[in-house]
């Protein structure tokens, strides 16, 4: 039976034959092109990589799948600030080009200076010419602090991270309005012109004599002894009042006093109290007795404080 179906199918056999080799290679072909496909995808042993760090560019042959494993193989270590193109975790791919940039930022201060003022004031305790300065100019300033970035050895941008500011202290600088320097450095509110005072309640003309104490003296009224207290005539001056006491020609100046202590004032407008006599007797000596324009600046109470 099966010689007959040969027999009778014998010029068919070949064709089958043929269909099924042309199956079987089709098979085979695609299942080659399957496998190929997934190993273009998933096997990266063999890519083409170029890379480009510090200052050189080169290409490698690489089979690592991510991008930090393959500069880990190539010792290209990344610090904190660096900049690279791609993602370390991203996978490679044919022809992938990673670029590391080195990133520095480097801190500076700039400093600008603001000029002080200078203001001037008048002083009755210098004469006129002379000066001093009562308060230090200082300059003020503004310091900012700029953040650089270079990549790559290149600067690239710059930025203000702070700003410090110090206010400039204005100079005090205090001219002399006095005829000549007082012997009397106690401070009085009252204004000098041409070494005269500019208010006052009334002037008397006529000798003025000097004097000292022993330490620890004090004054008829109560007040303190210290230079710049005039002795006087309670009914004349009375106690408490303001003076300014100046030379009328101009070459000495005892200046302001406190009217506060009396004694032998005969023939005198005022006796005034130069210091302890172990450190001021000289200065007493040299003052002896001047004619005087006494100015009375304000006119006391004549009040006492030891009654």
């Amino acid at each position: 039976m099966l010689l007959k179906i040969c027999g009778k199918n014998a010029g068919a056999l070949p064709s089958a034959v043929t269909l099924l080799l042309v199956v079987f290679v089709m098979a085979a072909a695609i299942l080659i092109s399957s496998t190929k496909s997934y190993a273009d995808t998933d096997d990266v042993s063999g890519m083409t990589v170029h890379i480009s760090a510090d200052g050189r560019s080169f290409t490698v042959q690489t089979g690592e799948t991510t991008v930090g494993e393959l500069l880990a193989r190539e010792d290209i270590v990344l610090d904190t600030d660096d900049e690279i193109n791609v993602p370390l975790t991203a996978r490679v791919c044919e022809n992938m080009t990673v670029s590391v940039s080195r990133v520095e930022y480097r801190t500076r201060e700039k400093t600008t200076f603001i000029p002080h003022e200078t203001e001037y004031t008048e002083t009755p305790l210098l004469k006129i010419g002379d000066s001093e300065v009562r308060t230090e100019g200082v300059d003020g300033s503004v310091t900012i602090t700029i953040e650089d970035k270079y990549v790559n050895g290149a600067k690239t941008s710059c930025r203000v991270t702070d700003t410090k500011m110090t206010d400039p202290v204005t100079e005090v600088i205090a001219e002399g309005t006095a005829l000549q320097t007082p012997y009397s450095k106690r401070e009085g509110n009252y204004r000098l012109e041409n070494g005269i005072p500019t208010e006052y309640a009334y002037k008397l003309s006529g000798k003025v004599t000097s004097y000292t104490a022993p330490e620890g003296s004090g004054t008829y009224s109560g007040r303190p002894l210290v230079i710049g207290s005039v002795g006087v005539d309670p009914n004349v001056i009375p106690f408490g009042s303001e003076v300014y006491i100046v030379t009328q020609d101009g070459s000495k100046v005892y200046g302001y006093a406190i009217a506060s202590d009396t004694g032998d004032i005969t023939d005198i407008i005022a006796d005034a109290y130069m210091g302890v006599t172990s450190e001021h007797w000289d200065d007493a000596m040299n003052w002896c007795a001047q004619f005087c324009d006494v100015y009375v600046l304000t006119v006391g109470d004549n009040s006492v404080s030891w009654r």
